[in-house]
């Protein structure tokens, strides 16, 4: 995040007018209550205030540095207490080096003396009062950006809605869904009613979830398990699918974000060659994170025909809106061996 006041020429002649003012009353209370000469007093406000102004511009990098959520209180207190100590003491023994060297006599030795636990004083509650007006700004922006994110993503819901739903139930699929269903009827009556059954299990499941909403890995691999049984009906034997997610089944993910891969496996996989393809499925969970892997074969001088999908590309897009990160999903491409694996924070709250 830049700095505040570099953003607006604006700020630079506030926090300008801010030191004009607290000089004028520095002066001002140097020849009433202490009693110092007109040259001691000017010179000390310009030095003592100049030296400050500029350490006024670094205090922000302080700020920023001691800025993390999951520090407690105490440590932030603790953390400013010393970065103050720190930033006052160089301030005053600064201040007294220069204003010794110009004048190089007693009285302004007893000046500073006089002057130093007020200005200590005040130091500190300037110190106070910028951190305050950076933790303002920085929150501020936070919040800001908080809300720009949450806008571009009802503007992604928005505008991918049609198209969420047809990836979510692919007009092929279903006009070939239906046509292994009229096939059935004729030759095998019970099979024909079981995948009726299971189609309409299928559709409910896609239609009543929310975009967003989160549901457990157990109930979107139950939905993706009666898709792929749906699609052996028609590929029969070239369609093999291995699982291996036991452990894993309470972790949350995303609503119908699998599905794409298993279309993209089929689309390029199963519908492309004459050969048995086999869907691999594997889940982990490791550092409170969800690592799900899909691998499956094919045929790659059919593939390369083809070109990519917008499925992959559309999961990446959702996984960094959701969760701030597009790295989640990674795709390798070994000996005709074609994997993604995606990488869900658990613990974590949708946007």
């Amino acid at each position: 995040m830049n700095h505040p006041l570099f953003k607006k020429p604006a700020f630079l002649i506030w926090y300008g007018a801010f030191w004009m003012i607290l000089s004028a009353i520095q002066f001002f209370l140097d020849l009433r209550v202490f009693e110092a000469n007109l040259s001691i007093a000017l010179v000390d406000v310009l030095v003592s205030n100049t030296i400050f102004g500029m350490l006024g511009l670094g205090i922000w990098y302080v700020v920023v540095g001691g800025t993390n959520e999951k520090r407690s209180q105490i440590y932030l207190v603790t953390y400013h207490l010393i970065a103050m100590l720190i930033i006052v003491s160089f301030w005053l023994w600064l201040t007294n080096q220069i204003d010794v060297a110009l004048f190089n006599r007693e009285s302004i030795k007893a000046h500073m003396h006089k002057v130093l636990p007020g200005k200590a004083g005040v130091g500190a509650l300037i110190y106070i009062l910028i951190s305050v007006f950076y933790y303002s700004f920085y929150y501020y922006e936070r919040l800001k950006e908080k809300s720009q994110e949450e806008t571009r993503l009802k503007e992604l819901i928005t505008q991918t809605q049609l198209s969420e739903l047809k990836s979510q139930i692919n007009p092929h699929f279903l006009f070939n869904s239906l046509n292994s269903v009229s096939y059935l009827t004729i030759s095998e009556p019970e099979k024909a009613q079981d995948m009726v059954i299971k189609l309409s299990t299928f559709l409910r499941y896609s239609l009543k979830h929310k975009e967003n909403q989160l549901v457990s890995l157990s109930q979107e691999m139950e939905h993706i398990k009666l898709y792929l049984e749906i699609e052996k009906v028609r590929f029969g034997d070239k369609l093999e699918a291995v699982f291996d997610i036991t452990d894993c089944q309470g972790c949350q993910i995303p609503n119908m974000i699998l599905q794409p891969l298993y279309e993209n496996a089929i689309k390029y996989g199963v519908y492309e060659t004459t050969h048995q393809v086999v869907i691999h499925t594997k889940a982990k969970k490791a550092d409170n994170k969800l690592i799900f892997t899909i691998a499956n074969n094919y045929d790659q001088d059919s593939v390369a025909k083809k070109g990519e999908g917008i499925g992959l590309l559309n999961i990446r897009k959702r996984l960094g809106l959701v969760y701030g990160d597009t790295t989640l999903l990674q795709i390798s491409n070994e000996n005709h061996i074609f994997t993604v694996t995606l990488t869900i924070p658990q613990n974590s709250k949708l946007s």
